[in-house]
């Protein structure tokens, strides 16, 4: 006999999804909204929900500040991150399918103590390092610092779905003359479509939105849009027009990605998660 719900309890799960979608969508309309209000008009209490939409905001941030220059640094170094982190990662967890012992099998476990981290416990020595070296003021120092923070999930998350690639099919192909390495981009990769999908959007994510490494390792030169949204939020005062409309742009290239590839999103946590 099959478990039926009451009214009830249909009632109560039905409004928790009410109230997560409302935590969740009026912070997003608030910002958007406020993005074509006049300043004036967003201090009216309670807010108009209808209004005459302006587009003084967006037009002061494309013609008068540097925010095409903020978008093109971090679109630079978002992709650099995600490409970088994406193939070491995945290299790292096909040899651990190689490393035929117990250790090899776990070791993709370990790895995600370094997700444990706070990232604000390793910023100092990073500086000083990039300092020392050089790259700060450069797209190198945001895009090491962005891998080093990625590539371990990303190799838990590979390894996982490596794991349960057969071993005869490599040794099969070792048996047809392919090298280790042939092998990896004619086999592995391949099988890999749904997985470098899921980590593609969760690193390029996570890269875009990075606020804390990028305000110290940048300069004017090299500022992605974190840094530029948050320039608008001065000691005294914020500009909330401004900061809106650069809070809108910044989120529609993410929400675009993730609307393309979420089908391989949920596919390849779930597997990844079972597997792993």
């Amino acid at each position: 006999m099959k478990f039926k719900k009451k009214w009830y309890q249909k009632l109560l799960i039905a409004a928790l999804f009410a109230v997560a979608l409302i935590w969740t969508l009026v912070p997003v309309y608030i910002v958007v909204s406020n993005s074509f209000r006049r300043t004036l008009d967003m201090k009216i209490m309670p807010p108009q929900l209808i209004f005459q939409p302006v587009f003084s905001h967006y037009v002061k941030i494309l013609t008068l500040d540097n925010f095409t220059k903020y978008f093109i640094n971090s679109t630079v170094i978002a992709c650099s991150v995600t490409v970088l982190t994406i193939l070491l990662g995945t290299l790292a967890a096909y040899g651990m399918k190689l490393f035929r012992s117990t250790l090899g099998q776990h070791l993709s476990n370990v790895l995600l103590l370094g997700k444990m981290v706070p990232a604000i416990t390793i910023l100092i020595p990073l500086f000083m390092m990039m300092n020392r070296m050089r790259l700060t003021g450069t797209y190198i120092a945001p895009v090491l610092a962005h891998s080093c923070m990625s590539l371990p999930f990303v190799t838990w998350l590979m390894a996982s779905f490596i794991r349960d690639i057969p071993t005869e099919l490599l040794e099969s192909a070792s048996v047809m003359g392919c090298s280790r390495m042939k092998a990896f981009w004619k086999i592995i990769m391949p099988l890999l479509k749904p997985a470098m999908a899921s980590a593609t959007i969760l690193v390029m994510q996570t890269s875009w939105n990075e606020l804390v490494f990028s305000l110290q390792l940048t300069n004017l030169r090299t500022y992605p849009l974190t840094v530029g949204v948050a320039r608008y939020v001065g000691a005294v005062s914020v500009d909330w027009g401004k900061c809106s409309a650069a809070a809108t742009i910044t989120m529609v290239p993410i929400i675009i990605v993730g609307f393309f590839m979420q089908k391989y999103l949920v596919s390849g946590m779930t597997a990844g998660a079972v597997k792993g």
